[in-house]
C-alpha cells in the first residue's frame, strides 16, 4: 500500500536527521541540478539539519541554460547555500580534442561535464580522495533508471559514496512537496520542457529541441552538426549493422540527438583531476596507477615528475599539459 505523502516526507526527514551526524568528518554536499527532484531533496535535508545549510554544488557549462544561474540567484535569496563549479573542459573542447563521444548506454557527459568540477571542489576542501566525501543526490521514482539505484550506493564513475533519499517519491509527490510544504518555485525552464537537462542532450525530445533551436540556434547547429558529420559524412553509419529505418537523420538527430557509438572504458569515468600548485605547477591526480605511462610524457622531458598517482608539470603551457594527460589516459 502506498504511504501517505506526509508520512513519506516525515520518514525521509527523520532518516536524514539521524544520518547527518554519522557522516561528520566527511565532505558532505548536494549535487544540485536546478531540477525539481534535487530541490525537494535539498529542502528536506535543510529541514532535517537546520540551522545548518549544506552546500549545494551546481556544475555550469556551455550547454546549460543561462537562465539556471538566474534561478540559483533566487534560491540563494531564499537561504540556499549554492556554489557554482565548472568542468575540467567544456563539451566542445572535449569533442574537438577527440576525448569523448556521446554514447547511448554510457553517456560521459555526467562525469566529464558535471563530475570534474565537483571533484576539483572536493580537492580544494582538502579531500584526499572522493571516498572521503558524501554526495546527496535528488533522484526520484520519475527517473527511468531509478530502479537500478539504491538509497546508498557508490557512484562508480566518480568513485563517490552517494545517498539517494527520494527514490520512493513520484513526480506528483515531488511537485507537491516543493510547492505546498516548502513554498518553493520550480525552475522556470519547466514551462518549456519536462526535464531540466541541457540545451542539447543525448536524451533530447522534440519539445526540448524546438525550444533550444529557437533560443540557442548557434549551439544547436554546432552540436547536431558535429553528430551529423560523424554519422553521415564519415560513412560510419553505412558500416553499422542497422536496419535502414534506423539509419535516417530523423532517427539519429531529430528523435534522439545522440550517437550510437562507444569508445574505450576509460572515458566513461573521470580519469584525472587537475589542481594548481602554489609555485605555479600543474598537478594531475590520475584515477588508476596502471593508467600512468611515462612514454606519453616524453615530449616535455625534464618538466615533469611522478609521485604515486600524481603527475606534476612545471614551466609548461596548461593546454599542452592537458593534452598529454588526456592522450595518456585515453590510449
Amino acid at each position: 500500500m502506498q504511504k501517505p505523502l506526509a508520512t513519506k516526507v516525515a520518514e525521509t526527514v527523520k532518516y536524514l536527521r539521524a544520518l547527518w551526524p554519522r557522516l561528520e568528518g566527511r565532505h558532505r554536499f548536494v549535487a544540485f541540478s536546478t531540477g525539481k527532484d534535487s530541490l525537494a531533496m535539498t529542502a528536506m535535508l535543510y529541514e532535517a539539519v537546520e540551522p545548518e545549510k549544506p552546500i549545494c554544488l551546481y556544475s555550469h557549462h556551455g550547454l546549460e541554460f543561462p537562465s539556471n544561474l538566474e534561478y540559483l540567484g533566487e534560491l540563494k535569496d531564499r537561504g540556499f547555500a549554492v556554489s557554482v563549479v565548472n568542468p575540467f573542459l567544456g563539451y566542445f573542447d572535449l569533442m574537438e580534442r577527440g576525448i569523448s563521444f556521446l554514447t547511448r548506454k554510457n553517456p560521459w557527459c555526467v562525469p566529464m561535464l558535471v563530475g570534474t568540477g565537483m571533484l576539483e571542489w572536493l580537492q580544494a576542501q582538502g579531500a584526499r580522495s572522493p571516498r572521503k566525501a558524501v554526495m546527496f543526490r535528488g533522484m526520484s521514482g520519475s527517473e527511468y533508471s531509478h530502479k537500478f539505484h539504491t538509497r546508498l550506493e557508490l557512484y562508480k564513475r566518480l568513485d563517490l559514496p552517494t545517498f539517494n533519499p527520494v527514490l520512493s517519491f513520484t513526480t506528483e509527490e515531488i511537485i507537491e512537496v516543493i510547492r505546498r510544504r516548502y513554498g518553493l518555485p520550480p525552475n522556470p525552464i519547466y514551462e518549456h520542457m519536462g526535464r531540466t537537462y541541457c540545451i542539447c542532450c543525448y536524451t533530447s525530445d522534440a519539445r526540448r529541441q524546438e525550444y533550444s533551436s529557437r533560443h540557442f540556434p548557434e549551439v544547436c547547429v554546432r552540436y547536431y552538426g558535429q553528430i551529423e558529420h560523424m554519422l553521415f559524412d564519415s560513412g560510419l553509419l553505412d558500416k553499422a549493422h542497422l536496419l535502414p529505418e534506423h539509419r535516417t537523420k530523423e532517427e539519429k538527430l531529430g528523435r534522439h540527438g545522440f550517437v550510437h557509438w562507444n569508445r574505450i572504458k576509460a572515458q566513461n569515468v573521470v580519469g584525472a583531476v587537475k589542481r594548481r600548485g602554489r609555485s605555479g605547477s600543474l598537478v594531475y591526480r590520475i584515477r588508476e596507477t596502471s593508467w600512468i605511462n611515462a612514454k606519453h610524457l616524453q615530449p616535455v622531458k625534464g618538466k615533469w615528475s611522478i609521485r604515486g598517482t600524481e603527475i606534476r608539470f612545471w614551466d609548461l603551457d596548461e593546454k599542452k599539459a592537458d593534452a598529454l594527460i588526456k592522450r595518456m589516459i585515453n590510449c
